[in-house]
């Protein structure tokens, strides 16, 4: 045991003054999570400004007598109404972006309308284009026309308006805040919790073992009285550790970056303070170290195997794909924790995440989650020790 300290002791000052592991390990993760979140909200916001401030124009093509829907477009914000445009040009208009949209109301609307049957309209729009803000603008004018339409027939019939709603429904949430934040951002936290394990753990990781290749340094250290089991461990422990320590830093600049956001409200700041409790702290720890180890056993194994740190980092760029899949999976619809996503890696940390921010995990799921991740931690180092006890792989050139 005393061998497997010194060799972490001595791995870890290399890896401590290699400048691309603590780039990876502390400044990226401190630095881009927290620009990452409030840069994402601040673009959004700009985003959805531009698309709400921008002039539409719309054809309205009237072939009734109807005056009101053009009014009532016209009230629309940020829309602009064009008119003499023929019918059979709209779309060639709106594919080349003349029109954002046009609304058509055809012969014998009025007439509909008048004898209480129902007046057809067409509203042409482009899905892809602004969200459909065309679409919801004519929408929106319509649906003040309809709301007039009836209030009139029902005022000629004497018909209070109450009839149309036979029932009153009251909406009773059962979930607190704190539940129903914690499902929102749960599958955001264990995404980038993960990914910056995998960052963290992949320079050190490569360092150590192909980059001691191409230093000449490994063979020193075979040579030494240590046992292959016991360098494997003091190199593990290390990847292990610089991978939890960035998942941490990553997840520190995810919650300081949440108070830099200016229009959050107070309540959900307070909210936000809540989640960030002793238990949430230790659960997600529990759950990033078994992560770590995994992670840790596979990059060094590819690293062993690489002829140089070059070709260690294009074996390694093909498992973000495999990481990226499961945490995917864990925010689909229908994708809840039970007994049999627990034992599923990776994608049980998402569903586990969720739980735990939101205050309704279950013991049993989160025992049957850290076996699965701790079993698959297990295979990592057998396989890494296996791998590395291989001459034809350690002098692989």
């Amino acid at each position: 045991m005393s061998i497997i300290v010194s060799i972490f002791k001595k791995e870890l000052i290399d890896v401590l003054r290699d400048r691309r592991t603590l780039m990876f390990m502390v400044v990226i993760p401190i630095l881009i999570t927290p620009l990452l979140v409030i840069g994402s909200i601040k673009f959004q916001e700009y985003q959805n400004k531009k698309s709400e401030q921008k002039i539409l124009k719309i054809a309205y093509i009237n072939e009734s007598e109807d005056s009101l829907t053009k009014q009532l477009l016209s009230d629309q914000k940020g829309v602009k109404i064009i008119e003499g445009v023929p019918i059979d040009s709209i779309e060639s208009y709106i594919k080349s972006d003349s029109l954002q949209g046009a609304l058509y109301l055809g012969e014998g609307f009025l007439k509909k309308i008048k004898t209480n049957s129902s007046g057809d309209v067409k509203i042409y729009y482009k899905s892809s284009d602004l969200m459909s803000k065309s679409k919801k603008r004519m929408q929106a004018a319509l649906d003040i026309y309809k709301e007039k339409i009836i209030a009139e027939r029902l005022k000629q019939l004497n018909v209070d308006g109450q009839i149309l709603e036979p029932i009153s429904i009251t909406d009773v949430d059962m979930a607190t805040a704190k539940e129903t934040l914690g499902k929102a951002i749960g599958g955001f936290i264990p995404y980038v919790l993960v990914m910056f394990i995998f960052l963290g753990a992949m320079y050190p990781a490569i360092d150590l073992g192909a980059g001691e290749k191409e230093r000449g340094s490994l063979e020193t250290l075979l040579s030494s009285p240590a046992t292959k089991f016991e360098i494997t461990m003091g190199k593990l422990l290390v990847v292990s550790l610089t991978g939890i320590v960035s998942g941490l830093v990553s997840v520190l600049g995810i919650s300081s970056s949440l108070f830099f956001i200016d229009k959050i409200p107070v309540q959900i700041q307070e909210t936000i303070l809540e989640l960030i409790n002793p238990f949430m702290i230790s659960s997600i720890i529990i759950l990033m170290i078994p992560i770590a180890i995994f992670f840790a056993s596979m990059l060094l194994s590819i690293s062993f195997y690489a002829r140089s740190f070059k070709e260690a980092q294009s074996l390694m760029g093909p498992l973000n794909i495999v990481i990226i899949v499961p945490l995917f999976l864990s925010l689909g619809p229908g994708m809840e924790m039970d007994h049999a996503t627990a034992l599923m890696p990776l994608i049980n940390v998402g569903l586990l995440t969720k739980e735990i921010l939101a205050g309704s995990v279950e013991l049993i799921y989160f025992i049957e989650t850290l076996f699965s991740l701790l079993f698959c931690a297990a295979i990592g180092i057998w396989f890494s020790v296996f791998w590395f006890k291989k001459e034809n792989t350690i002098f692989r050139v």
